[in-house]
């Protein structure tokens, strides 16, 4: 009897190590989302996850989990196109609630979370980049180590601001040289060192309409034409559909000096695109590439950020590369030739007789 025992308690105690050992290192992540949305897509900042997960909710409340090899930065992404960061590490339980818009989402677990909601109740009255670029100065300072620096420079500094080389490159050198080396800030050193190639031709990237049928660039807008492309996805909720529409404004303002457009959004599920475009009545035609963030449109320009714009002329050269409609709007009154006057005109016949 004895010896029975003793092998039912050798068993039990397998079976914890087995259990153990099978969530050693897991990352697992709960909520709750109170807009009523019943899914969530997971995407990583950076070549640390380098997929697409979709987190399923049931009653307004999930739960989901991987196994991260380091601290990991991540995106949840709502139906309606907020993000919401989330750092994974190893060992961590988190919990994180998601209110209606626009109330301020909480998280908690781990030291990177706690930290970046920290930051994010600090900097709520910010106006300014310069107010902004003081606090994740301050940031660094505490600790030069933080994984959850690279976000602030992405999400406050690149995407909000809109910042330059110069603002960004002197609070990267603030960190420590491990963090210097994170793979978003390579990548956007990377674009600082690297001018946009002067022969960089697109007229063989391949996009689909909205039935499947697929186009190459050199078939569209024709030779003699400069074409606007605006680049965005639906997942970016209001601000992707509110870039489509600033090609109304170019367009028009541009009337007469050879400018056509279109959108291309990088959803990887292209029925999410053509849900948000279902009822549209634009003047452009839209488009989808469904390789996400490794579209030639993104890897080939060096984009950051969404939604970006993209001058490209009759024979698809890329001309220019921004994500800020203002700076799209200086550019192209540089670069399009402007309409002739009835006055240019008249002299042109004169000259000829």
């Amino acid at each position: 009897m004895k010896t029975r025992f003793s092998a039912i308690i050798a068993s039990i105690l397998l079976l914890l190590a087995v259990s153990c050992g099978r969530h050693k290192g897991m990352f697992v992540l709960q909520g709750t989302v109170q807009d009523g949305s019943d899914s969530i897509l997971v995407v990583g900042m950076d070549s640390r996850f380098q997929r697409v997960d979709t987190i399923f909710c049931h009653d307004g409340q999930f739960r989901w989990s991987f196994r991260p090899d380091t601290v990991t930065t991540l995106l949840l992404i709502l139906p309606d196109g907020r993000q919401f960061p989330v750092f994974a590490e190893k060992d961590i339980r988190s919990e994180i609630h998601i209110p209606e818009s626009p109330a301020m989402y909480t998280i908690s677990g781990g030291l990177a979370n706690d930290s970046y909601l920290a930051f994010c109740l600090a900097a709520a009255n910010d106006t300014s980049m310069e107010q902004t670029a003081a606090r994740i100065d301050s940031f660094i300072t505490r600790d030069p180590f933080s994984e959850v620096t690279p976000f602030l420079i992405y999400d406050q500094m690149v995407r909000r601001y809109h910042a330059g080389e110069k603002d960004i490159t002197a609070l990267v050198s603030r960190m420590s040289g491990n963090m210097q080396d994170a793979p978003y800030l390579v990548s956007l050193k990377s674009e600082f060192d690297k001018d946009m190639p002067g022969n960089l031709y697109l007229d063989n990237y391949s996009i689909k309409d909205s039935t499947g049928y697929q186009f190459r660039l050199k078939e569209l807008g024709g030779s003699i034409n400069h074409m606007l492309v605006c680049v965005w996805a639906s997942w970016m909720g209001s601000k992707g559909l509110e870039a489509r529409d600033t090609l109304n404004y170019f367009l028009e303002k541009y009337r007469g000096r050879n400018l056509n457009a279109i959108d291309v959004s990088i959803d990887v599920q292209p029925h999410r695109w053509k849900e948000a475009i279902l009822h549209d009545t634009v003047s452009w035609f839209s488009y989808n590439d469904p390789s996400g963030w490794e579209s030639r449109l993104i890897t080939d320009t060096h984009i950051q950020t969404l939604p970006a714009f993209i001058l490209l002329t009759g024979t698809k050269r890329v001309v220019f590369k921004t994500s800020d409609p203002e700076e799209t709007d200086r550019q192209l009154d540089q670069v399009l030739q402007k309409p002739k006057t009835n006055s240019q005109t008249n002299n042109q016949k004169t000259i000829r007789k």
